[in-house]
């Protein structure tokens, strides 16, 4: 093979290991560059090197280091390498990696210095990119630690055993069982025997499901308490581990109580004032009765029909007390039902509170739903919708209504409540749900029924709720007033 092959494969060599050979004789000053190195550079070919326009090259912040690296090589007789940049004429910066050894005669005296430049530019910038990103990761990793432990929730990561695997200061509080106590159990013994099969269900269906996350109320036992709770269960990326959000709800449950005792409170009232009526009928039917037989005037038809007539008010008056009494109920669990039907249940123990208020109702259930559902929760928050309308109706002397529909919308079904109620100041209507937020005085409201409805219908139903002010005609007239939409997925 030819001088000239040998050369075009030691430049194509070059080229592709982007590096390039250098030669320096330091009894006649001559430096010889490879073709490689005038690419590394940037320069023309007939350009002379040399040791000066090596240095003018080198990068100004650089440049004393390189040199005096050269110069101590030189003085310990040692060879030497060293990384830095150069800056082409172009202005661009690149990063070269330089090795160096020279030749010494008996008396120790250098005669030849000969090397490499090999350009790292893309290395060197990969390396940065990684350092970024491993120094980037690292800052996330310190937040996602710091948000992790001192969160207001529980917090804690569980295998597909719920076995626990890490948990945070917020949880251990809650649970009162120090970290070390909980990595030594599980998420399921950690749970109330009455709720240990629903929750092993649930639990199972959601590790064999495609859903990415499930929420779970259930009963936790803790070291020194039991503790009403919410479970936010989500997969992480790995799909081996979950992680779980654990909500104290024994506060709210005392919360919740008191809302639904404030809210029977106004019902019995009302349903006492109405039951005045059916009431004074059975004891006028009763007199006429007693009447009629004492002067032997009574006969079978008359009384049958009294009977009747009496019967009927006493099933009137059957079906309000069970309808209280299915309402004060707690769901143990969810149930198949009929949306229209839980509708309907809530405006038959509304009812009264309308009538005494002098309320129109306007019913359109055009469609139906059948879903699982917390029926006695949905009813209470469809009463406190309801009452929320009734305590802006009352302000106004008359036209007081309140429209009740439902529709389809493709893969929607729709429950639209609203009133002639005037609608609500712009600057608060995206609070109606906070907790605590009322406009009513004290003895009307507790601000927390609103807030209660959203969590029942967003978090446990899964549905959205939604709120705005409303114009429509009714009956050739306008009317303003609140409109509050539920959205539930078929």
């Amino acid at each position: 093979m030819g001088k000239i092959s040998y050369k075009y494969q030691l430049e194509s060599i070059e080229k592709l290991a982007k590096i390039g050979f250098w030669e320096l004789n330091l009894k006649s000053n001559e430096l010889i560059w490879s073709k490689e190195i005038y690419n590394i550079f940037g320069l023309d070919k007939n350009i002379k090197p040399s040791y000066e326009l090596f240095l003018d090259l080198v990068y100004k912040d650089d440049r004393e280091l390189v040199n005096s690296a050269y110069l101590k090589s030189l003085e310990d007789r040692k060879d030497y390498s060293i990384v830095h940049r150069v800056e082409l004429s172009n202005k661009e910066i690149k990063y070269v990696k330089e090795d160096c050894k020279t030749i010494f005669d008996e008396n120790k005296k250098a005669l030849i210095s000969h090397g490499t430049v090999q350009d790292i530019t893309e290395l060197t910038v990969a390396k940065q990119k990684i350092e970024q990103e491993r120094f980037f990761l690292k800052e996330q990793q310190e937040l996602l630690e710091t948000i992790f432990n001192n969160t207001i929730d529980g917090l804690a990561i569980i295998d597909k055993d719920t076995n626990f695997i890490k948990v945070n200061k917020t949880y251990c509080e809650l649970t009162g069982y120090t970290q070390e106590e909980l990595l030594q159990t599980s998420c399921i013994a950690l749970t109330a025997p009455e709720d240990i099969q629903r929750v092993k269900a649930l639990n199972e269906e959601f590790i064999k499901g495609d859903i990415q996350n499930i929420t779970i109320d259930k009963s936790c036992i803790g070291k020194y308490r039991k503790i009403d709770s919410r479970i936010f269960s989500s997969w992480l990326p790995n799909k081996e581990h979950i992680l779980i959000n654990m909500k104290d709800l024994t506060s709210d449950n005392i919360l919740k109580e008191q809302a639904k005792l404030f809210s029977m409170k106004g019902m019995l009232e009302n349903i006492a004032h109405q039951w005045r009526q059916p009431l004074s009928i059975i004891s006028s039917i009763a007199s006429g009765i007693n009447i009629l037989k004492k002067y032997d005037k009574l006969s079978s038809y008359d009384f049958e029909k009294d009977m009747n007539l009496i019967l009927q008010q006493v099933n009137y008056l059957s079906n309000t007390i069970e309808d209280i009494s299915n309402f004060v109920v707690d769901d143990k669990s969810l149930e198949s039902t009929s949306l229209v039907s839980i509708l309907e249940k809530s405006l038959n123990i509304f009812n009264s509170i309308a009538k005494v208020n002098s309320i129109n109702i306007v019913v359109d259930f055009d469609e139906d739903l059948v879903l699982k559902a917390y029926s006695n929760e949905l009813i209470q928050s469809f009463i406190n919708i309801l009452t929320n309308s009734k305590d802006a109706l009352i302000k106004q002397t008359e036209d007081r209504y309140i429209f009740v529909s439902t529709k389809s919308d493709k893969n929607l079904f729709i429950i639209e409540i609203k009133d002639s109620g005037k609608g609500v100041d712009k600057a608060i209507i995206n609070r109606v749900f906070e907790p605590y937020f009322t406009t009513k005085h004290q003895s009307l409201g507790t601000g927390i029924g609103l807030s209660m409805t959203h969590n029942c219908i967003n978090i446990r139903h899964n549905a959205t709720i939604e709120v705005a002010n409303s114009e429509y005609i009714y009956n050739n007239k306008k009317y303003r007033g609140l409109s509050t939409k539920i959205y539930f997925k078929k």
